[in-house]
């Protein structure tokens, strides 16, 4: 995702990384009678070129950011319509606080992931999302979401091996393997700079092949998550390092076009132990 729109704009709980690809079946969408008595109201404004690729956007809301679970959230039942540069959304919801509110883009080629957050609002103070409350006396909330489509535009390609150090530990929810535009320093970065991400490393050794936007990438590293573990309690295993200055962290800029290959990653095991 764009920094802009991440500054302006950004998932397992379970075992598979094509639990993601599911992630607005699961969702949760009210399917009874009785009409929810809140409601969301979006204007999404578009911006730049969309890509060929796109199947669909969803409004995605989250009571609690990061989500413990994916069934947590609720989301719109259709996806928003994206032929034209301003669009209304709107979607029913019981009273209550919301932490998170944002747009997921889905792809017609690839499974979703936790990098096609298309557009969410950050306070730039905070560093947080940008939170409402629903009630009785307030039961419309009124917002705008502006939605880079470059920030789902992977015109450039990241290619190489994670070769880990041992056998995976019986308690993997989850490896993966993820492209940084900015390297992680707080647990919400890990979702607001994140470029790229795989997560279905099952094997060692492992070839990666993240599809990116092009520019700057500053940190490409592998991590490993157990069971029952929040969507945040990433553990580095290990980065790509600088090949002239192992010590250094290695950067890759990239334009459009651009296949980065040899991108190559030792994962230690001992590093989460």
């Amino acid at each position: 995702m764009s920094k802009t729109n991440c500054k302006t704009a950004i998932q397992r709980l379970c075992r598979s990384a094509a639990v993601f690809s599911l992630l607005l079946a699961a969702c949760s969408v009210d399917q009874g009678i009785e009409p929810l008595p809140g409601k969301l109201r979006v204007r999404v404004v578009y911006r730049g070129e969309r890509p060929a690729d796109t199947q669909g956007v969803y409004l995605v809301v989250a009571p609690e950011f990061p989500p413990h679970a994916i069934n947590e959230l609720h989301h719109s039942p259709n996806s928003l319509a994206f032929d034209r540069d301003t669009v209304y959304a709107e979607l029913d919801l019981p009273y209550g606080h919301y932490d998170a509110y944002m747009l997921w883009w889905y792809s017609i080629d690839r499974k979703s992931n936790l990098a096609d957050i298309l557009s969410m609002s950050i306070d730039l103070t905070s560093k947080q999302p940008e939170y409402f409350d629903l009630t009785p006396d307030n039961p419309v909330y009124e917002t705008r979401l502006t939605a880079s489509w470059g920030a789902v535009n992977r015109n450039a390609r990241i290619k190489g091996t994670v070769t880990f150090n041992g056998p995976f530990p019986a308690n993997t929810a989850a490896v993966a393997v993820a492209a940084y535009e900015v390297k992680p320093e707080d647990s919400i970065d890990y979702l607001i700079f994140l470029k790229s991400i795989d997560f279905s490393i099952e094997t060692n050794p492992y070839q990666f092949d993240l599809p990116v936007t092009s520019g700057m990438v500053s940190y490409i590293a592998v991590f490993w998550l157990e069971e029952r573990a929040a969507l945040t309690d990433f553990k580095t295993l290990g980065y790509y390092r600088d090949p002239r200055r192992p010590e250094r962290i290695g950067q890759i800029f990239l334009s459009p076009g651009d296949i980065a290959s040899g991108v190559n990653i030792e994962a230690d095991w001992s590093l989460i132990q």
